[in-house]
């Protein structure tokens, strides 16, 4: 029994290798959380002031403007869809979409220890000049909610 014991350590050191030191990003595949397949490129919006425009295009590099009115418009940048809330000519406020991999670790465990075994079928930052962004994380359909709201730092702001 003892020589047994003896050939399991010996071999276990033998085999052993040091884990490697870079780590490498874990994303998820859930069908429910994917974002929307986009059928074809979005269509530029006309008739926006030159200087909401100017605004957009200087803070926003890349963006389409795709809908826009004097107080708010809307751009897609890549796959990402963005609401910006416009008061004399400066953006105030933004609302972006994100996909679940972008969500920030902090937030995501905070979701998942408040939710356990509940995966958010989508995911909004919004952000107010001069404010820390807050994450609007969506419950799949059929929960009991439908949407909480998270600080960055992984607080449970509100729950609807």
């Amino acid at each position: 029994m003892l020589l047994i014991g003896v050939i399991n350590v010996v071999l276990g050191y033998c085999s052993y290798t040091r884990p490697s030191d870079v780590h490498e990003r874990i994303l998820l595949d859930v069908p429910s959380a994917r974002p929307p397949a986009v059928a074809a490129a979005p269509r530029a919006a006309t008739g926006c002031a030159p200087a909401i425009a100017a605004r957009i295009a200087a803070d926003l590099p890349g963006a389409t403007i795709v809908a826009c009115a004097p107080d708010r418009a809307t751009v897609v940048r890549g796959e990402h869809r963005i609401d910006l809330e416009i008061t004399g000519g400066d953006i105030v406020a933004v609302a972006e979409s994100l996909t679940l991999p972008e969500i920030p670790a902090a937030v995501m465990r905070a979701f998942a220890i408040a939710y356990p075994r509940t995966i958010p079928s989508g995911a909004v930052k919004r952000t107010r000049r001069g404010a820390a962004p807050i994450y609007e994380l969506a419950f799949p359909p059929h929960a009991a909610h439908t949407v909480a709201s998270l600080g960055a730092d992984g607080t449970v702001i509100e729950l609807r």
